[in-house]
């Protein structure tokens, strides 16, 4: 009989335990989005710094242009039933979509010689970098509320 106990008592826990994670939908959908955030992040910053090389390494605009790709698949892939946090995916999104942008700006101004052009390309990754700074702060701000 006591065999028995032990195994009806994983499985009460296992109940507890869904009940607990399904009343808390917001705080698990903000970390599967801060996840993905936080997986790409480092590898973004890293090649926007890159791109300022662009003029000497073309392959540095390639190598962004699979990173932006990459974080964009995988943010696509999520989805979420929370409007606050859908938004959030929305912005990081259009984030991608700048930094893509940006990307192709520079790498273009490199093979043509335009100074000017790369210059406002390399203003435009600062303004995404701070963009994402933005983002990031509010999903924390509304994945810690309350």
């Amino acid at each position: 009989m006591t065999h028995e106990h032990h195994r009806i008592l994983p499985l009460l826990g296992l109940a507890i335990a869904l009940g607990v994670a399904a009343c808390d939908t917001k705080v698990n959908q903000c970390n599967k989005l801060i996840d993905v955030v936080n997986k790409h992040t480092t590898t973004l910053s890293t090649s926007i710094e890159k791109l300022a090389d662009v003029q000497t390494n073309p392959k540095v605009a390639d190598e962004f242009a699979a990173t932006v790709k990459a974080a964009t698949d995988d943010i696509n892939a999520l989805q979420f039933t929370d409007e606050k946090v859908t938004g959030f995916s929305k912005d990081y999104l259009d984030l991608l979509g700048q930094a893509d942008k940006v990307g192709k700006a520079m790498s273009e101004a490199a093979k043509t010689g335009n100074v000017e052009s790369f210059n406002k390309a390399n203003e435009e990754a600062d303004k995404v970098v701070k963009l994402e700074d933005t983002i990031v702060k509010n999903v924390n701000d509304y994945c810690q509320a309350p």
